[in-house]
């Protein structure tokens, strides 16, 4: 496998683009390892350790104590945001145990509703074949004692003969 990125293997002398690409290639994409420069022994790269001191004078009682309420009320302020916190996540737990709670009664009450409609689905199934005209009658004449009307016993009345006899009847009283 060659890398197409490898410039040996091209004459580079006679070329001039050739000899600008060879001194442009990066050796971090060559697959060739880097030259090895020896580091010069009388010369130290790095600047030897100092120490630097900012607080040449003392601190005063006064600015110790300002400090330490300063710290004090930092404390304080991350304590109560922290309480803050906290307690917000507390409370959204409870919401979610509260929500969970209220989606498993929901489903119990559909449930429960579903099984009461499938109940009276049936139970009006049940009524409607149960009365039919032939079960009334039977009913009405051997359980309550009922007996049919004849033709004799039909009395038809005239609303305008009884209309008049009524209107005669209020006219004799005083």
């Amino acid at each position: 496998m060659t890398n197409t990125n490898d410039f040996r293997r091209y004459s580079y002398l006679t070329d001039i683009e050739t000899a600008n690409a060879v001194n442009a290639f990066s050796l971090t994409r060559s697959s060739a390892a880097p030259k090895y420069e020896p580091e010069p022994t009388g010369v130290r790269k790095k600047k030897p350790l100092r120490v630097k001191s900012t607080n040449e004078a003392l601190k005063s009682r006064e600015e110790l104590l300002a400090e330490q309420r300063r710290a004090a009320r930092q404390v304080i302020s991350v304590l109560i945001i922290l309480g803050l916190a906290v307690s917000m996540f507390f409370g959204m737990l409870f919401t979610y145990v509260k929500k969970n709670e209220y989606t498993r009664e929901i489903a119990a009450l559909k449930t429960e509703l579903s099984r009461e409609i499938n109940q009276n689905i049936c139970t009006n199934a049940e009524l409607d074949a149960l009365v039919s005209f032939e079960q009334i009658e039977d009913y009405a004449e051997n359980k309550l004692g009922m007996v049919k009307l004849q033709s004799k016993q039909i009395r038809y009345i005239d609303v305008e003969e009884y209309k008049q006899q009524r209107e005669a009847a209020q006219e004799q009283q005083p």
